[in-house]
């Protein structure tokens, strides 16, 4: 499986991000936030399920239920998913700050570049 917290590196990004929107705007960026604090929220229910679900994966692969390939396989998909919305809601965290009025251009280009990271996130 591949490394997770890499994997899931989108998350502190995003609840910088939303913490900064709520901070800087008006109804508008609040109501981008709460969007974005809420899909934080349902990324670490979703986090955390596929960490009990793991275990217990482990749990059938020692008693010979499952087969470690078939565990690793859905795993690594479910993993991947998780990390796909992670990286979405990020994208929409990041261009909700750009559009922010008050941000400097350097503030701008700094979340372009790690808009551009984002992309090798995962892979």
């Amino acid at each position: 499986m591949k490394n997770t917290q890499t994997r899931l590196i989108a998350f502190p990004v995003a609840a910088l991000l939303t913490i900064t929107l709520a901070a800087c705007g008006g109804n508008d960026e609040k109501q981008a936030a709460e969007k974005i604090q809420q899909q934080g929220v349902e990324l670490q229910q979703q986090g955390k399920q596929l960490q009990e679900d793991a275990q217990k994966a482990a749990e059938d692969v020692r008693s010979g239920k499952r087969s470690a390939e078939d565990v690793q396989k859905e795993l690594e998909q479910r993993a991947g998913e998780i990390t796909d919305k992670a990286k979405d809601a990020t994208n929409d965290a990041i261009d909700a700050a750009k559009e922010q009025g008050n941000l400097p251009d350097d503030a701008k280009k700094q979340l372009e570049d790690a808009q551009k990271q984002l992309q090798n996130v995962g892979k």
